[in-house]
């Protein structure tokens, strides 16, 4: 009899520890599953948002807020860049060259760029032919525009340049009043005369009428120097790969927070 007691104690005895050991191995499966994969996701979602606002850091308020709504919305800012196409064949022209920075800085997936750029083309020409109508056809939230300041300059004139500037950007805000435009001159001419005040005009315009404007010149050595020859070619105010590039570049910063590699 005390044989059986003893072997029903350590069958029970076998059975509790078995029981236990299943408890304890379940428990621990149960807590690795459940609890490391919210402190992944958040820091992963928290990195991106910090990412892009640190490219941003250099824009205005106003884009920002588009490139914040572009992301919760997923549904990517446009930004149409309109100039003047070079007269001598470079690499790659600064509007390009921004156009890869930028999607290559957010993805496309957030910021999609167009480049329309046209060559020999007045502000004039631009109304005319209703050109200027296809930028709206095209959706801009901002529109990066540089308005032939150098093709207008000694033939339309700097005061209907500025009119025509006007009739130009009201139209698109009439299509798009949520449209934020920012405005730059073309490129600068060595020893240029009437020129630098054509570009002074366009900047205190785009102060009193509330644009955004972006003063490349900053980055170009002054024009009066024979160092700013370098980065142009023999074409009044066209730049060479150089200056395509400098002038990209300057635009680069401001749009991604990116450094100058000059």
């Amino acid at each position: 009899m005390k044989i059986w007691i003893n072997i029903l104690a350590v069958i029970v005895f076998i059975a509790a520890i078995s029981a236990g050991k299943v408890y304890w191995n379940n428990r621990v499966s149960e807590q690795s599953v459940s609890r490391p994969t919210k402190v992944e996701a958040s820091s992963d979602a928290s990195n991106a948002e910090t990412n892009w606002k640190e490219n941003a850091q250099n824009l205005p308020e106003s884009i920002k807020n588009k490139i914040q709504k572009a992301k919760q919305t997923k549904t990517p800012l446009k930004l149409v860049i309109v100039g003047s196409a070079p007269q001598e064949e470079v690499k790659a022209t600064w509007a390009e060259l921004l156009k890869k920075k930028i999607e290559d800085t957010y993805g496309s997936s957030l910021i999609q760029v167009e480049v329309r750029e046209y060559k020999n083309m007045t502000t004039l020409q631009f109304i005319k032919s209703d050109t200027y109508k296809e930028i709206a056809k095209a959706s801009p939230d901002v529109l990066l525009f540089e308005p032939f300041l150098l093709n207008d300059n000694g033939v339309v004139g700097i005061e209907n340049t500025l009119d025509n500037v006007d009739i130009i950007l009201t139209y698109l805000k009439r299509q798009n009043e949520q449209l934020i435009t920012i405005l730059q001159p073309s490129a600068p001419v060595y020893k240029a005369n009437n020129y630098p005040s054509d570009a002074k005009a366009l900047e205190d315009f785009a102060k009193e009428n509330g644009y955004e404007y972006i003063n490349h010149w900053k980055a170009w050595p002054d024009y009066q120097s024979e160092k700013i020859s370098a980065y142009l070619t023999q074409a009044p105010g066209q730049p060479n790969d150089k200056g395509e590039q400098l002038w990209a570049q300057y635009l680069e910063h401001y749009f991604t927070n990116s450094k100058s590699s000059q």
